[in-house]
């Protein structure tokens, strides 16, 4: 029994770690120093349907993959933060906050802030400088609000129906 949902689980994340790849890679809209696009919102939605090692690989390995063809320079950078990013929203989803509703609204709210967080700081020492790194912030807000929109819409009428694929 512990086989199969182990192997659920494996072809879940690599179903979704295909999904952010493609999106990340294809959907994209420049900014400066690099570009906007929506795949943390399905990174967030892996998080609610399988537990934590697998969301960590789709995060990381399915944007580092999208950036190694298309910004290489990013996708060390984006393996980390995108590894992050799912860390810090299973933590905060194990909270005791009994609405699970909230609970993943405050999760994804906090966790995307990593990636804003984190690709400024990545364009300020790529790029040499402060104001090099900041240049791109206005694109990562809408980036950030973008996607919490997508996944907000998700969590709400997407995720209970997909709730029986879910493999905690």
């Amino acid at each position: 029994m512990k086989t199969d949902i182990k192997i659920k689980r494996i072809c879940v994340a690599a179903v979704f770690t295909a999904l952010v790849f493609i999106i990340t890679r294809f959907i994209q809209i420049p900014i400066p120093l690099g570009y906007f696009n929506i795949g943390n919102s399905i990174i967030l939605l892996a998080c609610l349907l399988i537990p934590m090692p697998y969301g960590v690989a789709v995060g990381s390995l399915g944007s580092a993959l999208a950036d190694l063809t298309s910004f290489p320079v990013y996708a060390l950078p984006t393996l980390i933060i995108k590894a992050l990013m799912p860390m810090v929203f299973y933590a905060i989803y194990r909270s005791k906050i009994k609405n699970e509703h909230v609970k993943g609204m405050i999760a994804a709210a906090i966790s995307t802030l990593i990636p804003l967080v984190g690709y400024t700081a990545t364009g300020m020492i790529l790029y040499g400088g402060f104001y090099a790194g900041l240049a791109q912030a206005p694109g990562l807000i809408i980036e950030y609000a973008a996607n919490l929109i997508i996944y907000f819409i998700f969590q709400t009428l997407v995720y209970p129906r997909l709730r029986n694929l879910r493999t905690r």
